[in-house]
């Protein structure tokens, strides 16, 4: 059998299984003709009615440059809709249909982040959940 030199190694095993992780959430999302990320934006603006594109961008990790045309989909559906904060900025908000959407999407995310957690043995769990938001509130900084 062969050898994974490279398995031994933690952010070759955080891809790995972010991999596996968002295959997995983009089967789960098909259903709603959402992606992981639209998704994502959905559930962030439901919880922040208001946010500016890139605040949202910010928080979620994506590039201005793949934000806009993310928010335009999402506006062509009518799931969310821009309005003006100030000259430049735009707060987002959900319409009727995106808060329904984010609900539903939020739930499978939800049933698959369960799914996720489970293969872990019980007693690393919580240290699992722990360490990875430390690292991520590290890595943000």
């Amino acid at each position: 059998m062969p050898v994974d030199p490279l398995r031994r190694y933690p952010g070759y095993a955080i891809r790995r299984v972010s991999a596996w992780t968002m295959a997995g959430l983009a089967e789960r999302l098909e259903e709603f003709e959402l992606r992981p990320s639209e998704a994502s934006v959905l559930v962030v603006i439901g919880e922040n009615s208001g946010i500016t594109q890139s605040e949202l961008g910010k928080m979620l990790g994506i590039v201005s440059a793949n934000m806009a045309p993310l928010i335009a989909r999402l506006e062509a559906r009518d799931l969310v809709a821009r309005k003006p904060v100030d000259g430049r900025s735009f707060g987002l908000s959900l319409t009727r249909a995106g808060a329904r959407l984010a609900e539903t999407a939020f739930a499978a995310m939800q049933e698959h982040e369960r799914d996720l957690i489970a293969r872990i043995p019980p007693a690393s769990r919580a240290g699992f959940v722990e360490a990875l938001q430390a690292l991520l509130d590290e890595l943000q900084d």
